[in-house]
């Protein structure tokens, strides 16, 4: 009974501030202010040259050609598919047969760079 009071008097705050600010653009105003607005007339110009890696670091760098998918490439984890067949369970309820799958492993595993061929 008296958690109830406690509940139901730290629900009836007096001195409510909202954190939102109360001064701006209204909602509308947005909406009307993002129809007008237009597109720049042309796209940004794109990169036209990737920066030269220094001798040393190159093969530690990474690039689009050299990312982490071809640095450490993932071990096969084989999906095992087991069906279930249908059966009755301990009170004598039928349960109908269903496929389930699962990885062969618990995690996936990575190669090292240089490990697999």
């Amino acid at each position: 009974m008296i958690s109830v009071a406690l509940m139901l008097t730290g629900c009836s705050a007096a001195n409510f501030t909202s954190p939102l600010p109360t001064d701006g653009p209204t909602m509308r105003e947005i909406m009307e202010r993002g129809e007008s607005a237009s597109l720049p007339d042309s796209p940004p110009e794109p990169v036209r040259h990737l920066p030269q890696l220094q001798d040393g670091l190159y093969g530690y760098t990474r690039s689009v050609f050299n990312e982490l998918d071809v640095l450490f490439p993932r071990l096969p984890n084989p999906t095992i598919v087991m069906y279930v067949f249908p059966h009755l369970s301990q009170e004598d309820t039928p349960i109908p047969g269903y496929s389930t799958m699962f990885q062969l492993y618990d995690r996936d595993h990575f190669a090292l760079p240089g490990e697999l061929p």
